[in-house]
């Protein structure tokens, strides 16, 4: 594929505001001209982004086990001083670090954990007492998961872990948070 030139922004200037309006470069970049049909999908650019995946998946285990070890090491120093608002930071930080990229490292169930600890330290400003020990639950579980190598979503155990945690969570919170979303206001 041959590469174009950057597209510009387009600037729409009012009394007010201006409105900065980026190029829709990515459509660009994932299509090729192929026989004439400008719309046309480049396969090669997914296998060659498949292929570089594959090579990097042996590093997947031991990337999830250093989120791990970064996770245990934010909790315990939020237990010396858990509503800090730098550590409570970290921890929250670590946790959505993997939230992130547990899937990609071939850890949904982890990333599931981690999702529901971020809900739950989103839901409250008071992270001691039976939030914590929820908290405690959360990693505890994670780093399970990832020293167990429990890959992909069929382990019944940690899928049932995970359950109970989302459980434990809104029964803490008192609110699922799905139930805080009022759908008639979304576009």
């Amino acid at each position: 594929m041959k590469p174009t030139k950057p597209a510009k922004v387009e600037t729409i200037a009012h009394k007010d505001h201006t409105i900065l309006i980026p190029p829709a470069t990515l459509r660009d970049r994932a299509m090729s001209m192929v026989a004439g049909d400008k719309d046309a999908f480049d396969f090669s650019a997914l296998e060659r982004a498949q292929e570089a995946l594959a090579e990097l998946e042996a590093d997947f285990t031991g990337w999830m086990k250093e989120e791990a070890e970064r996770l245990e090491a934010a909790r315990n120093t939020a237990r010396a001083t858990p509503n800090e608002p730098s550590v409570r930071d970290a921890l929250y930080r670590v946790a959505h670090d993997i939230r992130g990229h547990a899937e990609t490292f071939g850890y949904p169930l982890a990333g599931r954990m981690a999702d529901s600890m971020c809900d739950l330290m989103d839901g409250t400003d008071d992270i001691s007492g039976a939030v914590y020990e929820l908290i405690d639950a959360h990693v505890d579980a994670i780093r399970a998961v990832v020293r167990d190598n429990v890959h992909g979503s069929g382990d019944d155990v940690a899928r049932s872990v995970v359950h109970e945690l989302i459980a434990a969570r809104e029964a803490l919170l008192g609110v699922s948070l799905l139930e805080k979303i009022d759908v008639s206001t979304l576009p």
